[in-house]
């Protein structure tokens, strides 16, 4: 904004107040006049009605509020009306530093007016056949596995950092501030952090959380349970309760280490697993099989390769018919 030195001679908080309806007729009447009297005038007067119509429509509150900042200069007014009809006549020097104050005033309060009227837009961050990672602003990283659904801002504004996880698999690595803290959310399920790193699984609305790494938050219905390293919550979807339990085995890491860890692992839990990864129907064909353990260390290999090792194994044979495999 650019107001010539020759536009100062105007008593700038008589233009406020008639900005504001508060000027008496004859100062409204000197106002006019004023303006009349030169184009430059006019455009002064035209650039400070601009300015105070866009800070009257922000209707913002908050620790630099522009309309705080206003009403001390209608205070100021107030006391000058007081004073015996007085009119002092500062330095335009002295104006120009109030002027751009009430400006800055002014500025801060659009900028914010538009942060809320305009916030960060989301990032769908979703995956299909292929795991994927990713960075958000803050500097945390997310390894999404694949079929998953992860919205987040494109830039964290607030005291809290929020993103959801519609559906699928992520591992999040937080970094630490505990002046935000992150929360995820995922189906009704609330899990809040401060710096740490846990894995998150969404499957058909039922919730397992595994921390690695520092404490984290879980909570759902009202119902809130603290998870320390090596632990795991479980919320069913049709029974919504929080279930704190001991984490068995590292196989929930496979879609980041490539690597499926049996140690003394179940067949049944070793099944659930590889159908996950490999999109598979596999099914445990007699219930003796079911809790058979398995020790042994599969490294980014192709199903058929694992399914001969867990048959020579357990001496078990497989039968694959419509798009099912038996271990039989």
């Amino acid at each position: 904004m650019n107001l010539n030195a020759e536009n100062m001679e105007m008593n700038d908080d008589l233009l406020i107040s008639c900005l504001l309806g508060e000027a008496s007729a004859e100062q409204v009447a000197q106002v006019t006049e004023w303006r009349k009297d030169d184009a430059a005038n006019e455009r002064h007067y035209m650039q400070f009605a601009q300015v105070w119509e866009a800070s009257d429509k922000l209707k913002f509150t908050g620790q630099a509020d522009a309309q705080e900042s206003l009403g001390r200069l209608k205070q100021k007014i107030a006391i000058q009306k007081a004073d015996k009809g007085k009119e002092v006549i500062l330095p335009r020097s002295y104006n120009w530093l109030r002027i751009a104050a009430v400006l800055l005033a002014f500025a801060g309060g659009v900028w914010l007016y538009m942060i809320n009227k305009n916030p960060a837009k989301d990032v769908d961050f979703a995956t299909d056949k292929a795991v994927r990672i990713d960075t958000l602003s803050d500097g945390s990283v997310i390894t999404l596995n694949k079929n998953s659904l992860l919205q987040y801002p494109e830039t964290f504004s607030g005291n809290k950092r929020k993103v959801t996880l519609v559906r699928g698999e992520a591992f999040f690595s937080i970094t630490p501030d505990k002046s935000k803290p992150f929360i995820i959310n995922s189906s009704g399920t609330v899990i809040k952090v401060v710096g740490t790193s846990f894995n998150v699984k969404n499957r058909n609305s039922n919730i397992e959380v595994i921390v690695e790494t520092g404490i984290v938050e879980v909570s759902n219905s009202g119902k809130m349970l603290s998870l320390k390293p090596g632990e795991k919550a479980v919320v069913k979807k049709l029974e919504k309760e929080l279930v704190k339990q001991k984490n068995t085995d590292q196989l929930y890491n496979y879609y980041r280490s490539k690597e499926f860890v049996a140690d003394d692992t179940p067949l049944w839990r070793i099944v659930e697993v590889l159908n996950e990864a490999y999109d598979s129907r596999i099914i445990i064909g007699r219930k003796e099989l079911r809790n058979l353990p398995l020790n042994t260390t599969f490294k980014n290999e192709p199903l058929d390769s694992v399914l001969k090792v867990i048959t020579r194994t357990f001496n078990i044979t497989v039968e694959k018919k419509n798009n099912q495999i038996i271990l039989k």
